[in-house]
């Protein structure tokens, strides 16, 4: 799910940072050392990203974030992300009924 901007405070690129500092820029579920800034790609490691524990953007409580790799990450978010793709789905085929419904009264 793409990021949503908006939803983040002014100063994620700070908290993050501080968080990813605090882990050793090591990924806290597998262990495994993440890139630094500045670190050339070449190096092969991982990405370090920081999560929101209750996939809430605005809470920035350090109890509500841990800082992971890409995958584990991805591992973290995939339950939340099959949901909001089903809460989606859900949402458009409503709206297409509903528009459905209206052509049909309006003919």
């Amino acid at each position: 799910m793409p990021m949503e901007r908006h939803r983040y405070p002014k100063d994620w690129k700070q908290i993050a940072a501080q968080m990813k500092e605090e882990a050793g820029w090591k990924c806290e579920e597998c262990g495994k050392q993440c890139r630094r800034p500045g670190e050339p790609l070449d190096t092969h490691r991982r990405t370090l990203t920081v999560h929101h524990i209750d996939h809430t953007p605005e809470n920035c409580e350090r109890s509500n974030l841990v800082a992971l790799c890409a995958p584990c990450h991805l591992r973290a978010d995939k339950e939340h992300h099959a949901q909001t793709r089903k809460r989606r789905r859900e949402e458009y085929r409503r709206h297409m009924a509903e528009h459905a419904n209206a052509a049909d009264r309006a003919s």
